[in-house]
């Protein structure tokens, strides 16, 4: 009997393991819900006083309607907003967005430099490494949640943000 209770013990662990292993496989697939596909959403890291983030991905939009993406959500921030970078005499400018659009069938790249999502008034900036769920909300009536890794990156070259 000793031995049957080992081997039960012994294959609970190993379903165990290959359970959590197919977990984290799953959970670091891409994201997706009605045709859009969320890929690699990351913060960009922060010193500890920082006023604002920013948060960036791509979006695919798999169907043959063009969507919007509505708002974003967050805990721990006191206003999220979208933007896009935009070049105003002579100069590169932030200006916020009602909508960000998804064109059907495409992606829209949510980077550096040209549409983002401002992340202001953080409660606490999360460290690198970390991740910060994040809900997005579609005009096709979706929303999304995934979880955003924070990270390094460098500044973009040649150009200046504000």
């Amino acid at each position: 009997m000793f031995n049957q209770i080992k081997k039960l013990t012994l294959a609970l662990a190993v379903l165990t393991i290959f359970n959590s292993t197919f977990a984290m496989e799953h959970h670091t697939a891409n994201h997706t819900a009605t045709g859009i596909v969320i890929n690699d959403p990351w913060i960009r890291s922060a010193p500890p006083n920082a006023p604002a983030l920013g948060l960036f991905m791509q979006i695919n939009n798999n169907s043959d309607k063009d969507i919007k993406l509505l708002s974003v959500n967050a805990r721990g921030y006191k206003r999220i907003e979208l933007h896009r970078t935009i070049m105003h005499s002579g100069m590169m400018k932030m200006v916020k967005q009602d909508f960000m659009p998804i064109p059907a069938q495409g992606t829209l790249h949510v980077k550096l430099g040209s549409w983002h999502v401002m992340l202001i008034g953080p409660k606490r900036v999360p460290r690198t490494g970390e991740t910060v769920t994040i809900s997005l909300k579609f005009d096709n009536g979706t929303t999304q949640v995934v979880k955003a890794l924070v990270k390094k990156n460098g500044m973009m070259k040649n150009h200046l943000m504000h």
